[in-house]
């Protein structure tokens, strides 16, 4: 499945290069050879973080490999959020529009790890957000197409998300972030099917900084329970834990 993480903190940091060397190596196929035939995470990546005001997102995409990447730039960048994705599908679905994060002019930008394998028939009140759901083939758009929806139909996110879980049908996972430049919600609905170690999403936190990731970046990481909304105050790394029920 794609792999991501995000790192929040109180104090602007420079990313630690070793964190860095460990999320890369989850991307390759020597780590998922014993899992998953397709391997490596060839297929795209990208980040966002936040800018030097801390009020705007900057968001890089780029087609290439993951592990071709410029890293000892990326770690250069000072920030107190940064977010990085890295894409795995079917090669023949290679596409630089489907490259994460995922945005479509709306109040957030979502990364996605998992597969959901069918949407509702239904029409959005939003001409925008209707025209996109329906003309779309990525999983991702679609689902972030939904939450907003449930959103400016009145929802908070708990119910929005809630109502959308009960349409929608989940393959391997609805995993996601759900982010903008004043928070980013940590959304785990996952299969628990033999390969389910490696859907889920694991958290350590000390008292300066929240860490997030499809595997554990460091000793302290916890596994998030599945059916879980976590959403995480940028500004002053507030969390609300919250049970999903659908």
């Amino acid at each position: 499945m794609c792999r991501m993480f995000f790192k929040c903190s109180l104090e602007p940091f420079h990313i630690n290069y070793e964190i860095l060397k460990q999320f890369i190596a989850t991307c390759r196929m020597r780590y998922f050879r014993r899992y998953d035939i397709f391997g490596h995470h060839s297929l795209g990546w990208g980040f966002a973080y936040l800018s030097e005001n801390n009020k705007e997102l900057v968001i890089k995409r780029d087609i290439n490999p993951i592990y071709h990447a410029d890293w000892e730039n990326l770690a250069k960048i000072k920030t107190r959020f940064l977010l990085v994705h890295a894409r795995k599908t079917l090669p023949w679905k290679r596409k630089f529009d489907n490259v994460h994060p995922i945005n479509i002019g709306e109040k957030y930008l979502i990364t996605h790890n998992g597969i959901i394998k069918n949407f509702p028939e239904k029409k959005l009140p939003n001409p925008k957000l209707n025209r996109i759901y329906k003309e779309t083939d990525l999983d991702t758009r679609k689902y972030l197409c939904s939450i907003i929806d449930q959103i400016q139909e009145g929802k908070d996110l708990k119910s929005g998300l809630e109502l959308v879980f009960k349409e929608i049908e989940i393959g391997a996972g609805a995993n996601a972030f759900l982010f903008n430049s004043q928070v980013c919600n940590v959304i785990t609905n996952h299969n628990t099917n033999f390969n389910g170690r490696h859907h889920t999403l694991f958290i350590s936190r000390d008292n300066n900084e929240v860490i997030v990731s499809t595997t554990p970046l460091t000793t302290s990481a916890i596994e998030i329970p599945n059916y879980s909304l976590i959403q995480i105050n940028l500004a002053n790394l507030d969390m609300n834990f919250t049970n999903l029920n659908f």
